[in-house]
Formats: C-alpha cells, sequence, structure tokens
C-alpha cells in the first residue's frame, strides 16, 4: 500500500476546510452558496484518476454529510460526490493538460452534480427551487472552472517538493 504523500494530506486538509467553509457561509448567509468541496474532489480526481476521484470523493461527502447541518439522508452526499469524483477522474489526461480541459471537467462535474442532488430532491418528495437550483449551479460551475486549475497546478507543485 503506496504511503500518503504531502499532496495528499494537503487535499484531506483543504476538503475538510471546504466542507467546514461551506456549512459556516450556508448558515451565515441567506443567499445561495456555491460548493466549495466539489472542486477539491474534481482536483483530486483528475489528478488520481476514476478510482482515487471516486475515494476522495467518498471521504468529502462524508464529512459533509456529518458537518451540521448534515444531509437528511446520511450517506447521500458521500454517494453524490463519489459518483462525480469518479466521472471527473475519467478525464484525467497523461503529462500535460490543458487548463481549458481542466476547467471544462470541472464545469461538467458540477452540472453532474446538480443534476444528482436534483434527482435525489425529486425521489424524496422535497419541492425544489428552481431559481435556487440554477443559480447554485452556475455559482458552483465558476467557482470549478476557476479554482480546479489552481487546485491542480498547486498539486503538482507539492509533489514536486516532496
Amino acid at each position: 500500500m503506496p504511503r500518503p504523500t504531502l499532496a495528499d494530506l494537503v487535499a484531506l486538509l483543504v476538503l475538510v476546510l471546504a466542507a467546514l467553509g461551506a456549512a459556516t457561509l450556508g448558515s451565515r448567509l441567506a443567499s445561495v452558496t456555491p460548493d466549495l468541496v466539489l472542486p477539491v474532489v474534481v482536483a483530486g480526481a483528475l489528478l488520481r484518476g476514476p478510482t482515487g476521484g471516486a475515494l476522495l470523493g467518498l471521504a468529502g461527502g462524508w464529512v459533509v454529510d456529518l458537518v451540521p447541518p448534515g444531509a437528511p439522508v446520511l450517506g447521500t452526499d458521500a454517494l453524490v460526490y463519489a459518483a462525480v469524483g469518479l466521472l471527473a477522474g475519467a478525464g484525467r489526461r497523461e503529462g500535460q493538460t490543458s487548463v481549458a480541459w481542466v476547467a471544462l471537467v470541472g464545469l461538467a462535474a458540477s452540472a453532474a452534480a446538480e443534476a444528482a442532488r436534483l434527482v435525489l430532491a425529486l425521489l424524496s418528495g422535497a419541492g425544489v427551487d428552481w431559481p435556487e437550483l440554477v443559480l447554485r449551479t452556475a455559482l458552483t460551475a465558476l467557482l470549478c472552472a476557476a479554482a480546479v486549475p489552481v487546485l491542480v497546478r498547486l498539486s503538482h507543485v507539492l509533489r514536486r517538493m516532496a
């Protein structure tokens, strides 16, 4: 079993901080907030591939599920993030990858995550606030397009340092 690298430990720390930040922002702001955990999962998936992305997504989803207010059904966020991590990991490319490709994977992942949450809401019979859904999807997509390339580059720098 390979030992965790500095980049892996930093990714887990950033994942926990993003989940705590999302919970804090969500409780303090009355407006819609983007998904702060998703860019970390997508960046990790692009670096580690489908399996690593799914595992990182599962870990991130568990953190989101457990941080108050948590999920109505424990484990749903973990499954959503694991699926998105798996799909984003399929977008992994060897060697140099363009920033446009990384941003595109981030955009697709944000759309997939919100679509999965929409399906879960519809299956549970919960009402869907469509304007909020559209705004959250757009904010998360913009955050992913901006943050995922930066997180990928930071991880490359940390891997070279180790």
